[in-house]
């Protein structure tokens, strides 16, 4: 039988040996990830879980000011080395930059040829109108935005993602659900954020968040996602390595592919690879 077929919609490459001051954030908060992680390293991972991972959509973590330049670039090599390793990248931009700096930093970015879009790990706040600005450039560009936002958040920013409905938007993470927060209350946000057509579920991050990888802890989550989103708006990403304080690799594709079990083969393909492949707009290469 022919191994499952993966678009990996979230991973971390990165490399604080030689970039040290990139990723202070990290550092902080998963130091047991703060360690080199290269393609060939997510191979192996892929390679135990039995999984043919045809692409990959790089994720920025950096959280050093403006480290998302130099990022980008440094991505830019490696997929101009192996064009699916990333396929697709997701940089970043500062909010508290002044509008005509975010919109070089955006365009320096976009030189990049598997440049997609940003994400904002801090100080994006959606009541502003920075953030209507970047949203703004974002969809004149044809470029998407990948947040996390937590379903307590939903509410704040309804406003905003309506006032760009022509915005790709997607929902990292699962929502980020704590395994404090009633379940119900995760549901009810992420329901919200469900409502609008043009926000789609990345289903990734349960490991990091949950700190399992075990079936019956991610099968609410996973289930609650393709149900409210439907499923050709959901897909899946493996957040390594951070998803690794919660298991292994192998133990991740497990559980997404035992709680996907019942679901039709055309189904699962939309969820491991084909709704992952549209979103980020990556063309198969030839192997």
């Amino acid at each position: 039988m022919a191994a499952l077929e993966f678009v990996d919609s979230h991973v971390h490459f990165w490399k604080p040996s030689e970039h040290e001051d990139w990723y202070p954030g990290l550092k902080r908060f998963f130091p047991e990830v703060y360690r080199d992680f290269l393609p060939d390293d997510h191979r192996a991972g892929a390679a135990e879980a039995g999984v043919d991972v045809t692409d990959v959509v790089h994720v920025s973590a950096t959280s050093a000011p403006r480290a998302y330049l130099d990022e980008t670039n440094w991505l830019d090599a490696l997929h101009r080395a192996d064009p699916t390793h990333p396929a697709a990248i997701i940089g970043a931009l500062d909010p508290q930059a002044s509008p005509d700096a975010i919109e070089r930093d955006l365009d320096v970015q976009a030189a990049a040829p598997a440049f997609r879009g940003v994400r904002v790990i801090s100080g994006f706040d959606p009541s502003t109108e920075a953030a209507a600005h970047i949203l703004r450039l974002l969809a004149d560009r044809d470029l998407g935005f990948d947040q996390i936002i937590r379903p307590a958040e939903a509410d704040a920013y309804l406003p905003l993602l309506q006032r760009t409905p022509d915005l790709a938007v997607v929902a990292e993470h699962t929502g980020w659900p704590d395994g404090q927060e009633p379940f119900q209350d995760w549901r009810d946000g992420m329901a919200r954020l469900a409502a609008l057509p043009n926000v789609h579920c990345k289903i990734s991050g349960l490991g990091m968040a949950l700190r399992t990888m075990a079936v019956e802890d991610l099968r609410p989550y996973v289930e609650s996602c393709l149900e409210l989103f439907g499923i050709d708006r959901c897909f899946f990403g493996s957040n390594f390595p951070v998803d690794g304080v919660g298991g292994t690799y192998a133990e991740l594709l497990t559980a997404y592919q035992e709680i996907t079990a019942t679901l039709s083969e055309s189904e699962r393909r939309a969820l491991f690879s084909a709704n992952a492949r549209r979103r980020y707009r990556i063309t198969p290469v030839s192997r």
